[in-house]
């Protein structure tokens, strides 16, 4: 097994053979299976790189019979990749079950060539929210909770257990995965470590936004997710999220990167919340109801909507039930 903490776009697999490889496979015999070891890189013009990071390239390309732009994810087949082809099947799997929500970029395809996995989805066009929020500062708190809801309600829907295909674990929630699109709004993307399982152990995800179970090194749930949403919400209001926040104020230490793996983790959970005077009421307790340290005090899901901070701010339908 292997696992890691990612800092910017690294990747954690690990080999969870029993409910996820049951969905897994249940999923690849459907109607909407990934076609496989067909050339089909080769019906796609790249038109140029727009990303790239430890799980592959991102091109922005068009198929060759359209005009239509599309993302064009190529991950590079490792040399003994039985691991990765689970971990590559777990990806596709939960990204297309759960890809028509509006707020999530559409999976359109999936191919497989002689050296790669190619995911196709739809072009965001827009910048992620760490470069939006490092461009222009912090959000105001009118756009800031659009923003907050539109990635709730995605997250919501992933963990909806009312359908077996959609007990999905993002575990990466991120302004990194959180795209800014100019007509669509937030657009939540890189399925790259979930999981469908309910009580995972793996030490993964991206530092500054890990709860304090996952940095313990014990297991942990779907709320791994409210965690990182939080620290989402305040990097969008603050600007910073809280862990940069602490180290420049209390250690006057601009980036904690400089630390070792070690310190950082012990910082961590050692940050303490700073706020500007100018924050609401509301924004500050939505900020501290999802960043209990103790999980059994954190705000619950079926809360989150009903929170002050979210009166008269416009919900996707498509979870109007939740």
């Amino acid at each position: 097994m292997f696992c890691c903490c990612r800092e910017q776009n690294d990747t954690s697999d690990s080999h969870n053979c029993g409910q996820e490889n049951k969905l897994s496979n249940t999923k690849l015999k459907s109607n909407h299976s990934p076609k496989r070891n067909r050339n089909l890189i080769g019906e796609y013009k790249i038109i140029k790189e727009i990303g790239n990071g430890h799980f592959g390239v991102v091109y922005l390309a068009r198929p060759m019979n359209s005009d239509e732009q599309v993302a064009l994810k190529v991950v590079k087949k490792k040399e003994c990749c039985h691991k990765q082809l689970y971990k590559i099947m777990r990806e596709y799997t939960a990204w297309n079950s759960v890809s028509t929500h509006p707020h999530i970029v559409s999976l359109i395809t999936f191919f497989e060539i002689n050296t790669s996995f190619c995911f196709v989805s739809d072009y965001v066009n827009g910048q992620n929210l760490t470069n939006f929020l490092r461009n222009n500062g912090p959000l105001v708190e009118t756009k800031a909770n659009v923003i907050a809801a539109q990635v709730a309600s995605a997250i919501m829907y992933i963990h909806d257990k009312s359908e077996f295909s959609k007990r999905i674990i993002h575990r990466d929630i991120s302004s990194n995965n959180i795209m800014l699109d100019d007509t669509k709004g937030a657009q939540l993307i890189d399925f790259g470590l979930c999981t469908f399982d309910l009580k995972p152990k793996e030490f993964c995800g991206t530092l500054s936004y890990l709860c304090p179970e996952i940095l313990q090194g014990e297991p942990y749930d779907a709320y791994c997710d409210w965690w990182a949403f939080g620290v989402v919400l305040y990097q969008m209001l603050i600007g910073k999220t809280p862990m940069k926040v602490y180290a420049k104020r209390v250690m006057d230490i601009e980036n904690p990167k400089i630390f070792s793996h070690t310190k950082r983790i012990q910082i961590a959970l050692e940050v303490e919340l700073l706020y500007p005077i100018q924050l609401s009421k509301n924004a500050r307790e939505i900020i501290e109801d999802l960043l209990q340290k103790d999980p059994y005090k954190r705000l619950r899901e079926t809360d989150i909507r009903r929170h002050k901070y979210f009166y008269n701010v416009p919900w996707p339908e498509i979870v109007n039930n939740v």
